[in-house]
């Protein structure tokens, strides 16, 4: 949570500037029975002609007509079987350029031969010759091509490239704190979950208040705003909560504040107060809850409430909460270590690595979580990466900017998910994120640049040709929605106005772009739609802004 020292911190690192073508087969109905009678009478003992091959294209072949009698040596001959049907109607006709489907109908099969024997060999002359099996039916037209039929472009020197075919980590969502707020407005809640109306966040972090040794939430309104999440966004919604501190007597400094440790020997009964909290939750506002945090800020001490782990009693201690919740019906997920510096995730304290290297405790957590204070926070523009070993998704839960401005808010956001390797990303209390809901402050609509237009299920594609990280430079990260094809790229432009090409790679490039811009005076002031040519677009950066290019084939 927000800290004097690290808002001084904040001020002073901000202000340094912070189809596959149409390529079903489409083969037509005529096709693979083509295979005509090779003749369509075969000879008579002596000299019978051969039946006619003259099947025209694909198509059933009709029969050959009957050898005639050989000069009366022999019966006549039977009737020549069946041409069967003509060869494939064509292969599929390929995608159109716009991969509506194939450009024209497959091409006409090959010639049906003429029917089968014309006449069984006779003992005299020769029958006549079979007759020529018809032609067969045109083939059917080839199978529409998808969408991402397009040619792929070409890229010119100077373009930022966005390649949708190259996936990196998933998007869990967006959200922020509801703690020590007593109640929520209906205003407040279209603002913030509403993905038509507001900014559409779906991961709401609420309180737990467990100092009496019974399970309570830290703000009313946490009940309200968890019912407005699922209204908004359903299934993509989730709640999750946090403690803050056990009772004093179950710690060694006797004291719900100022630190201090949770006794070994109460693990067991604070589990038991912890796991109680989801059907407390639940029966206050009928939602379930997805995760709840071993602790919030292990390695911080702080004046309020605060409890002390270092990575291996963190490990030990998910080991106790972690069964107790995984009871549950349903199972709540364990989500760990939030620390209050980035740092000590992955590297100085280490909790990441202890929680990943023991294979009970891992099998608990969800999420592994962390805040984003310290010295990796605003104002630069690199977060530290997750070891290749984890499987985790990575959750950022909770951060303060230290202004109201647009740059700070998004350029952490861009940070955490460029270089972090976030799946998720919260910002911190209600009430320091929207102070006053008839005028949001930039920083709600910079974190709706994210939020409204990168929805859960999305993922982080590649970027490269951007511009190096500055505060004068533009920071691009993009994502796509695989199933649709959309993507959507955000720009974070902390210098001065300047114009930006981009190249968006593979064959599935959107048509044209639409952009979302947010100042200090646009709160996602959408502007007129860019056409996509060859792939490639430009576009106009307004100066101090953040815009999102969103975009579908």
């Amino acid at each position: 949570m927000q800290r004097s020292y690290a808002c001084a911190l904040f001020c002073v690192l901000a202000s340094a500037g912070c189809a596959a073508s149409g390529a079903s087969s489409g083969e037509s109905e005529g096709g693979s029975s083509g295979a005509a009678g090779t003749f369509a009478g075969s000879a008579g003992s002596t000299a019978g002609s051969g039946g006619s091959a003259a099947g025209g294209a694909g198509g059933s072949a009709t029969s050959g007509s009957a050898g005639m009698s050989g000069g009366g040596a022999g019966t006549a001959g039977s009737a020549g079987a069946s041409g069967s049907a003509g060869a494939s109607g064509g292969a599929a006709g390929s995608a159109a350029s716009s991969g509506s489907g194939g450009s024209a109908a497959g091409s006409a099969g090959t010639s049906g031969s003429g029917g089968a024997t014309g006449g069984n060999a006779g003992a005299g002359a020769a029958g006549s010759a079979g007759a020529a099996g018809s032609a067969g039916a045109a083939g059917s037209a080839g199978a529409g091509g998808s969408g991402g039929g397009k040619p792929p472009g070409t890229a010119q020197a100077g373009d930022v490239t966005v390649d949708p075919g190259k996936t990196h980590q998933v998007v869990d969502g967006f959200g922020e704190a509801d703690v020590w707020q007593g109640s929520s407005s209906t205003a407040m809640q279209t603002l913030l979950w509403d993905p038509v109306n507001g900014i559409g966040l779906t991961l709401l972090r609420v309180g737990i208040d467990g100092t009496s040794g019974q399970p309570n939430i830290m703000g009313a309104a946490g009940y309200a705003d968890g019912q407005a999440c699922v209204k908004f966004n359903g299934s993509a919604c989730k709640v999750w909560a946090a403690p803050w501190s056990p009772p004093a007597n179950m710690k060694d400094n006797n004291n719900v504040n100022n630190g201090g440790h949770l006794n070994t020997q109460s693990y067991a009964a604070w589990a038991k107060v912890l796991a109680a909290f989801p059907a407390f939750y639940k029966s206050h506002g009928g939602v379930d809850l997805y995760a709840l945090s071993a602790q919030n800020e292990p390695d911080f001490t702080a004046s309020y409430q605060s409890c002390l782990f270092n990575a291996s009693q963190m490990v030990a201690w998910i080991n106790v909460l972690g069964p107790a919740l995984a009871a549950l019906n349903p199972p709540v997920k364990v989500l760990a270590a939030e620390p209050d510096n980035w740092g000590n995730l992955w590297g100085g304290d280490g909790y990441g690595p202890a929680i990943v290297a023991d294979s009970s405790a891992s099998s608990y957590v969800g999420p592994i979580a962390t805040h984003d204070y310290g010295g990796t926070s605003a104002g630069t523009y690199g977060r530290p990466t997750p070891p290749t070993n984890n499987t985790h998704h990575v959750w950022e839960t909770e951060c303060t900017p230290g202004d109201t401005g647009p740059i700070t808010t998004a350029t952490m956001i861009y940070a955490a998910f460029a270089t972090g390797g976030a799946n998720a990303w919260h910002y911190w209390w209600t009430q320091q994120f929207v102070p006053n809901v008839n005028s949001p402050p930039p920083q709600v609509y910079a974190v709706g640049n994210f939020s409204k237009f990168v929805r859960p299920g999305y993922y982080r594609v590649d970027v490269s040709g951007a511009p190096t990280p500055s505060g004068s430079n533009p920071l691009v990260v993009a994502f796509a929605n695989p199933p649709d094809g959309t993507v959507a790229i955000v720009v974070v432009n902390g210098g001065g106005a300047r114009n930006v090409s981009f190249f968006v790679g593979g064959t599935a490039w959107p048509a044209s772009v639409t952009p979302y811009v947010t100042t200090t005076s646009s709160k996602l002031a959408a502007g007129t739609p860019i056409t996509v040519n060859g792939a490639r677009f430009s576009a106009s950066l307004q100066a101090q802004s953040v815009t999102t290019f969103v975009g579908k084939p």
